[in-house]
């Protein structure tokens, strides 16, 4: 029911957050006096903390109340370590007076790993705890159920499971690998996260969706029995947590690499709830009324990052479901972290605080606070009458037979009613037919129905599935969808007539359940209906995933060949998109090419995925690119294909000619010839080919400076020896900008043997500080990787000693060519005073000078103390400014943010304005506290936020390259720097890839403001909501 994960400090990359450790280990923290609010009309009390738990992390109740709490010792521990020490436990607590509170605790079960997750079903519990789910029958009984699941220690790994209404229990797997072999024959194997569901046995093992997302945490369902999911980074650059609709096969985002693990059914499915960024860590739906009736069917979610719980009001849009969003608990407390929630049987909400242990997640923080305790809070309804025997204890449960059960099946407390379903369903055959007279009863209240049809699914045999067959399309929306889903879930092939007639009925969902139901089926004669529903609602994605992946599923690829000649671009888009991905849909380049073509931009893109993904169909697309481009112009849809078909094949001799002849066409438009030269900055190559020599030149020469631009990044890309006198001409003309003639320099420097007076003069005036943030930054990499003689080494020196966080340790970094004394000695000499010393890290200092003599290295030493801050020290200096954290002017603060001298905004965007290096910030307040926020502007390296850690590439020339990790290929890696552009470096050149520990943040921006100023950004930053 939980996870903790990364993102539980996620502050910035850019941006860090700090972290602690004391020597002596902090008194206990209480978590009684946590500040938490809730709405007016609502009260909060803790009702279990220490010593019954200290960090609890997930939970629930079995039917006499007893609460069961999943708990870690406080040890943040790697994956090897989890096993061999297994160092956490489940513990059961009682509330022995019967007043809410819980006041007696013992160990369930100890010896776990990192139990993830609580159910208690059929006298047993189940949890997640890597490697495995487990049943857990006592405490001595315990039995791997289905495995193996990877992790990496840091609770992005197995959440749950869940049960759904349908009785299978329902998993979720975080983007760490598995391997799993179960005994009835179900196997897989791969890396993506997915969300799982099985028998309470572990046999009729599914995959239901997955993707690229990086974590999904825990499942809730809909009264229909359908599956939402939320998960943590399911994009990023701004990084999004969401809310997923967990319809079966769909597939998500972010991580490209992830997709070939699944069918795709087009591009990846959509969020249904944008959470923002928050490390979302529990997923309920409330069922009780204690609350109120506007609260009922709500959902609810814990946030570990904004320490807060939101209330979700999830409604349906077409075949999918949209979510409006509002603030339920809120917590100005940096420790409370909340990781689960548990409806009990009376209708209040308990919040599972953790505490402050938890820090693996965060993969360069050194914030572990096990001393911050967690505990149980309980919020309920000041008005809400006291709920009398909500789970039926005084019912004689042991002594009721079918009929007793069925009459509690619309029992107004849901504990009684969940029992009760549970009960007959385990009674199998015997209650099919009582509960069929049940389900046939339309005077009978719909919640007795809907739980009859549920006991019915848990059910196996004939018997059962024919009295659910009835309520296919007669039952209302809910109970006809949880047929449907039940014919599909058990294959019912009797249903086949019936399921396909709902493929054309009006409401969306139903058709997109009919199709999921069809698919499963597998039989052929529901081709030409899954074809017909197309037609008529493919704008609906869900629904259009539906039907697409039925026709995989199926996978009956003459019938559904006869969709590529239909009139439609959208059942052509689905038949095209199913037999490419269906399991011998043999798929034809006479069918897929013309598509390329199709007047529908969907239609068009779906054919270029699939051409792309067969690169020995590039020839047969020759053609048609010559006739795009020579048309000499291209609408932005038609811009779009060139792109990705001129990436895809722009390896390839022929393409390689094409895109020289129309570089070389006067009629080509400024805009195509762009997108032409964009296109080759960005190929996989080492060395560009003979063909573009001539027009690349041409480019260099060209009026409009755009295309001068472009040109020089192709060549910085290229490193073609001819064209380093043109652009060391454009590097000395001063008419040109700036930025262009460093640009210039830069495509020329890995050419060179040694740089002239004169460009080594204009370098040096770039870094100085009335230039643009971006322009100095340039400077100093172009000078970090020139070949310098000593006479400059020295004389940067003395710029080193003006030069301000940004770029100082990009200067240092030239010094590693030398091992010169009197180099080194100059260099030590004038960082003593300079302004960007404390933002250079001890390590690129100590690499500085691994080449120089001992004396030089020993001299070295006193600036290696200077700038080798402690936690201790951090701590000392960050308490000291506390007082900052209040008042402020946020406009000011506004002005220093997007101002020259801080530069935060060439990195971080703010309301869509600034750089896209580094994460979004434009809610950065909702989810940080302010003394984060403080952390994050003085120390950015002490946490580096998963997905913007640093990377540092060596070349085998000795070059060395520091950015994010942009992206990888076979052939390459890319890397984004803090100026804004993409590095490829060959992975033949390659001689280590090693994470960085700092930020390409600066540390040290600290020194670049007053005290007023800085109290002015953070005010800033604290105005982000």
């Amino acid at each position: 029911m939980s996870p903790m994960r990364w993102l539980f400090l996620p502050l910035i990359a850019l941006l860090g957050c700090l972290a602690w450790a004391s020597t002596e280990p902090p008194a206990p923290a209480d978590s009684a006096d946590r500040p938490l609010k809730v709405p007016a009309g609502f009260v909060v009390e803790r009702v279990a903390g220490p010593p019954l738990v200290e960090h609890p992390m997930n939970g629930c109740f079995d039917e006499q109340g007893r609460l069961f709490l999943t708990e870690s010792a406080g040890l943040n521990l790697k994956a090897d370590d989890l096993l061999r020490q297994l160092p956490n436990s489940i513990k059961r607590l009682e509330d022995a007076h019967g007043d809410g509170s819980f006041d007696k605790a013992i160990v369930f079960a100890d010896k776990m790993t990192f139990p993830s997750g609580a159910l208690w079903h059929d006298g047993a519990l189940f949890t997640t705890a890597y490697p495995s789910l487990w049943r857990l029958d006592d405490a001595h009984r315990r039995t791997a159920i289905v495995g193996m699941f990877g992790s990496t220690g840091n609770a992005a790994d197995l959440h749950g499971p869940q049960l759904g209404p349908d009785g299978m229990l329902y998993f979720c797997d975080g983007r760490n690998g598995h391997d799993i072999q179960q005994p009835d024959g179900f196997a897989l194997k791969g890396r993506a996260a997915a969300v799982y569901r099985c028998r309470p046995d572990g046999s009729h093992m599914e995959r239901v969706c997955g993707g690229g997302m990086d974590n999904p945490v825990e499942v809730a369902f809909t009264d229909a029995g359908e599956p939402l999911v939320v998960a943590n980074i399911v994009l990023n650059a701004p990084r999004h947590d969401a809310i997923l609709f967990a319809l079966e096969g769909a597939v998500y985002p972010y991580y490209e690499s992830m997709y070939p693990e699944f069918r795709m059914t087009g591009e990846p499915m959509p969020m249904t709830g944008d959470l923002g960024w928050v490390g979302v860590s529990s997923f309920i739906r409330y069922r009780g009324d204690a609350f109120g009736g506007e609260y009922q069917d709500n959902f609810f979610t814990a946030q570990f990052n904004p320490h807060r719980i939101q209330r979700h009001i999830i409604e349906r849009d077409g075949a999918g479901f949209r979510v409006r969003t509002e603030d339920f608990l809120t917590c100005d407390d940096p420790d409370f972290h909340p990781t689960d929630l548990i409806e009990d049987a009376d209708g209040s909400l308990l919040v599972i605080d953790t505490g402050g242990w938890f820090r693996i997640g965060c993969p360069a923080s050194l914030v572990a606070k096990p001393h911050v305790t967690g505990g149980v809070y309980r919020i309920c309804k000041k008005d809400a009458p006291k709920a009398d025997d909500p789970r039926g204890l005084r019912l004689a449960w042991d002594k009721m037979d079918n009929t007793d059960l069925i009459r509690l099946l619309d029992d107004s407390r849901f504990a009684v009613r969940d029992r009760a379903l549970a009960s007959l369903a385990k009674n199998g055959e015997v209650a099919v037919a009582p509960l069929a007279a049940r389900l046939a009863n339309h005077k009978t209240p719909r919640e007795g129905r809907l739980n009859a049809l549920w006991a019915l699914t848990r059910i196996d045999g004939t018997a059962a599935r024919q009295a659910i067959r009835s309520e296919l399309e007669d039952g209302g929306l809910d109970l006809s969808l949880a047929a449907i889903h039940a014919a599909g879930l058990h294959r019912d092939t009797d249903a086949l007539a019936d399921l396909i007639k709902l493929t054309s009925n009006a409401d969306l969902a139903m058709r997109r359940q009919a199709a999921t139901a069809l698919g499963r089926l597998g039989k052929t004669e529901a081709v030409p209906a899954l074809l017909a529903a197309l037609r008529e609602g493919g704008a609906d994605r869900w629904l259009e995933h539906a039907l697409i992946y039925a026709l995989i599923e199926i996978h009956a690829p003459e019938p559904t060949r006869r969709g590529l000649s239909d009139s439609s671009s959208a059942v052509q888009r689905g038949a095209l998109i199913a037999l490419d991905q269906m399991s011998g849909g043999d798929l034809k380049r006479e069918e897929a090419i013309p598509l390329l073509s199709s007047a529908d931009p969907a239609t068009a893109r779906a054919a270029f995925h699939i051409v792309k993904s067969r690169p020995d169909w590039a020839k047969q697309t020759l053609g048609l690119l010559r006739n795009w481009l020579e048309e000499g112009s291209a609408d932005a849809a038609r811009q779009e294909l060139l792109r990705g078909m001129l990436s895809a094949f722009g390896t390839e001799k022929d393409v390689q000619e094409l895109i020289a002849q129309a570089l070389r066409a006067e009629k080509t438009s400024l805009d195509l010839r762009l997108l032409l030269l964009e296109t080759i900055a960005q190929l996989p190559l080492d060395q560009l080919p003979a063909a573009w020599t001539a027009e690349l030149r041409r480019c260099l020469d060209s009026g409009d400076e755009r295309i001068v631009r472009q040109a020089i990044a192709c060549l910085r890309v290229g490193k073609v020896a001819e064209f380093t006198q043109p652009l060391l001409k454009l590097a000395a003309d001063p008419s040109r900008p700036k930025d262009l003639r460093v640009a210039a320099f830069a495509a020329a420097a890995p050419q060179l043997k040694q740089v002239e007076t004169e460009p080594f003069q204009f370098l040096c005036g770039c870094l100085s500080e009335d230039q643009p943030p971006l322009l100095r930054l340039a400077a100093a990499d172009v000078l970090a990787q020139a070949p310098l003689t000593s006479a400059q080494l020295q004389t940067l020196a003395h710029r080193v000693a003006e030069a301000g966080p940004l770029e100082t340790g990009r200067l240092v970094a030239a010094f590693e060519q030398s091992g010169a004394a009197n180099v080194g000695k100059v260099l030590l000499a004038n960082l003593e005073h300079s302004p960007g010393l404390t933002s250079l890290s001890p390590g690129a200092l100590r690499n500085a000078m691994r080449n120089y003599p001992v004396d030089v290295r020993e001299a070295a030493t006193a600036l290696l103390k200077r700038i080798d801050v402690g936690a201790e020290e951090q701590k000392k200096h960050l308490t000291d400014l506390q007082s900052l954290l209040n008042g402020g002017d946020a406009d000011k603060g506004r002005a220093i943010f997007f101002g020259a001298r801080t530069v935060c905004s060439t990195c971080h965007t703010v309301k869509g304005q600034g750089g896209r290096v580094g994460p979004e910030l434009s809610k950065i307040s909702s989810i940080r506290a302010p003394v984060d926020l403080l952390e994050s502007v003085i120390y950015p390296s002490a946490t580096i936020v998963r997905g913007y850690e640093t990377y540092i590439v060596q070349t085998k020339e000795g070059r060395a390259f520091t950015g994010l990790l942009a992206r990888e290929t076979a052939d390459a890696v890319y890397l984004k720097t803090a100026e804004r552009m993409e590095i490829r470096v060959a992975r033949s050149a390659v001689e280590s890839i090693a994470p960085g520990r700092q930020s390409i943040m600066p540390q040290g921006l600290e020194g670049k403001m007053n005290r007023d100023e800085l109290r002015d950004l953070i005010a800033f930053l604290r105005s982000l909501k």
